[in-house]
């Protein structure tokens, strides 16, 4: 057991002082947002956080989805977005990105 601790141990020690050749560039992906209906507000809460390619990685999405995405950040993950704020940013995440759900009576 001592052994498998040790070869663990300077395994992983060795990756730490690791050298690389030339320099390691990441590349650039742009994630361009829909720009009006309030996008300023949209980018002012939404990209404190995350980027906007984590948005768009949703998919179309339908307004209870949205409505409840903005809930969460403000519940669970305490984002200080106001009532108003989180209806625009639902309305202009349903626009741009999802769709409005029609119900069948």
């Amino acid at each position: 057991m001592k052994k498998l601790f040790l070869t663990a141990l300077i395994l992983g020690a060795t990756t730490l002082f690791a050298q690389v050749d030339k320099p390691v560039e990441m590349p650039y992906v742009d994630y361009p947002m829909v720009k009006g209906d309030h996008d300023e507000v949209a980018q002012q809460y939404c990209l404190i956080c995350h980027s906007w390619g984590y948005i768009l990685n949703q998919g179309k999405k339908s307004r209870p989805y949205w409505k409840g995405t903005v809930q969460k950040m403000v519940n669970e993950f305490k984002a200080p977005i106001s009532k108003e704020d989180q209806q625009t940013i639902t309305n202009y995440l349903v626009k741009h990105y999802g769709y409005e759900t029609t119900s069948a009576h």
